[in-house]
């Protein structure tokens, strides 16, 4: 038997977590109301700010499921052998932005109502940039190889 690591495992692994990551965003989206309640109480927030922060999960809810569905296709093109195609420019850039959209809405959570909402901001935006960089590396690996079919 092998049982070695190989790209294989890695993809399949990768895979099965991000597939962990969407059903734990589910149950969280669907407990939201729940959670909230919690939130506030256990930090002792100002009532007020359970509307506020069950709005945010909700928005932050729509894109982690962009994100992780991206990521979920994006990584079924890899394992398929489908590399440097548009479709995963296309990945990455939604990737990316919904990486941002998370930025957006964290920081200013993060200074109005609960300081560790800005480090999670911080963390998206990091992010954002990390998959714009490989965005760009992927777009300019697609033409590279586009004008390379083409020369063929």
């Amino acid at each position: 038997m092998n049982y070695h690591w190989n790209d294989r495992k890695s993809i399949t692994l990768t895979r099965v977590v991000v597939a962990a990551a969407i059903l734990g965003s589910a149950i969280m989206t669907i407990s939201g109301p729940r959670l909230t309640r919690w939130m506030v109480t256990a930090h002792a927030l100002p009532p007020r700010t359970g509307p506020v922060l069950l709005v945010l999960g909700y928005l932050c809810a729509v894109l982690a499921f962009g994100m992780l569905f991206s990521l979920y296709k994006f990584l079924r093109r890899i394992e398929a052998g489908q590399i440097f195609v548009p479709a995963n420019v296309t990945a990455l850039r939604r990737i990316s932005w919904c990486c941002v959209g998370a930025a957006v809405l964290c920081l200013p959570a993060g200074v109005g109502i609960y300081l560790p909402f800005a480090f999670l901001g911080v963390a998206a935006a990091f992010m954002a940039l990390i998959v714009r960089v490989l965005k760009n590396a992927f777009e300019q690996a697609v033409r590279m190889k586009d004008e390379l079919d083409l020369t063929i």
